[in-house]
């Protein structure tokens, strides 16, 4: 089965829908939010959920990137979309934050570390811990 490329599709949705958002961390957190919920509820054989989250925020992430739109924001209001992600999609909360943190590292590791850093301090300071596990992502390529 031919595989849909969703960071394509999440990077080409940031760029042409968010140059003028005003509050875009929230619109890409739902970009973020649909793709994978459409990738596994919308199809017959269903996708790889591990692959079309850690996909959609890679391509948003980028996308913000691009943008210069605020990048702590944006991690944390993606990983508040995570329960809904792992509801509709009947997976575990905290794999579908993994796979979001995952897909987020490996964008934001061409970042600058105090980006890095920020990005860090944001998730951990909503999500308690989960900023270590962003930091592991980040120097170990995401396994």
């Amino acid at each position: 089965m031919e595989q849909f490329d969703f960071e394509a599709l999440a990077k080409e949705l940031i760029v042409e829908h968010l140059k003028t958002a005003e509050d875009a961390p929230t619109v890409a957190a739902e970009i973020v939010r649909k793709i994978p919920v459409s990738a596994v509820t919308g199809t017959a054989s269903s996708l790889d959920p591990h692959m079309s989250v850690s996909a959609a925020c890679r391509g948003v992430i980028g996308g913000m990137i691009l943008l210069e739109k605020d990048l702590p924001a944006t991690a944390v209001a993606i990983l508040q979309q995570m329960a809904t992600v792992a509801v509709e999609t009947n997976q575990d909360p905290m794999e579908c934050m993994t796979w979001a943190m995952e897909g987020m590292a490996a964008v934001c590791r061409l970042a600058s570390p105090a980006v890095q850093d920020s990005i860090r301090y944001a998730i951990d300071e909503k999500f308690m811990g989960a900023g270590e596990v962003f930091e592991k992502l980040l120097r170990t390529g995401g396994v």
